[in-house]
């Protein structure tokens, strides 16, 4: 417990650290290893928050809340995008141990942002985290550790990863009592979730596609993700910013790896756009007006 509170600012350290310490006694007291895990994520998750200040109380902690199940969907589509690209190279017979690895964190991935839209959020999310992270180790271990270079930094992968990462990021930086509300909260619905996933992900790397088709493994995992995320993830997107930050990555994905028609990434862009327009107009005339939109 000693590491995980030095992970906290010194003055949060030394005013709320025996809380703290207290707190995860009580929560782990005759608990098992999962149990302990869990809880020692939450609390790095918590510390970094407070590193970074983002508390739940603030615009920015309350910003990550809004953005995070829209993150994850993302990540998920992008995972099952990138898994159908690489296809092509397993049934080519160029399966090595650094393709297993790209293949086992974008799994990872896909099924960390199901687990978590599911309302297992800091499991799920942290497995997203570490999906991504196993992605970077696998691909700088296939540039070889040389080759990281600032070519290497803009090259597809690179370019990929750092958005994921950073998504990733604002998953596990939610602050605890602003995330969603589990939507699914029996482990029963929750196992459902992960084998819808686990077919998804079959699907993904065995079912053969003709373009324009092909924009089926990156079209079908963000509808279901969002459907997953309900009404609820998209009534906290109460400003413009908020809309662009959390409708972006979609348009970013969707070209690589979700190889959507250009016409097709145009369209949402007007959509995102506008959506965010009619937004703003909205907020605007509600300032002026209390009774607009009650």
């Amino acid at each position: 417990m000693t590491t995980l509170l030095r992970l906290y600012p010194a003055a949060y350290r030394r005013e709320f650290g025996d809380e703290i310490a207290y707190a995860y006694r009580e929560a782990t007291r005759g608990a098992g290893a999962p149990a302990r895990v869990r809880e020692g994520a939450d609390v790095a998750g918590h510390a970094l928050r407070m590193r970074l200040g983002l508390g739940s109380t603030g615009r920015p902690g309350r910003l990550l809340a809004a953005l995070a199940p829209f993150a994850l969907v993302a990540i998920g589509a992008s995972a099952a995008g990138w898994m159908g690209l690489m296809r092509y190279a397993m049934f080519a017979g160029q399966v090595g141990a650094g393709f297993l690895a790209l293949v086992a964190g974008y799994l990872v991935m896909l099924f960390g942002a199901s687990l978590a839209l599911a309302g297992r959020w800091s499991a799920g999310s942290w497995a997203v985290l570490a999906g991504a992270a196993l992605e970077l180790v696998a691909t700088t271990a296939r540039m070889g550790i040389g080759g990281i270079g600032i070519q290497a930094l803009f090259s597809t992968p690179m370019l990929i990863l750092g958005p994921v990462l950073a998504l990733a990021l604002v998953a596990v930086a939610c602050p605890p009592d602003l995330r969603p509300a589990p939507r699914i909260r029996t482990r029963a619905g929750a196992a459902a979730v992960l084998a819808w996933t686990l077919v998804l992900a079959g699907a993904v790397l065995t079912v053969p596609l003709v373009y324009p088709f092909t924009q089926l493994r990156f079209v079908v995992p963000v509808a279901a993700g969002l459907l997953l995320a309900g009404r609820p993830a998209f009534a906290r997107l109460r400003t413009a910013p908020a809309v662009l930050l959390a409708g972006l990555p979609f348009v970013y994905f969707g070209a690589t790896p979700g190889s959507l028609l250009p016409l097709a990434l145009a369209v949402l862009l007007v959509l995102l756009l506008v959506t965010a327009a009619v937004v703003c107009v909205r907020r605007r005339r509600g300032a002026r007006d209390p009774l607009v939109g009650a």
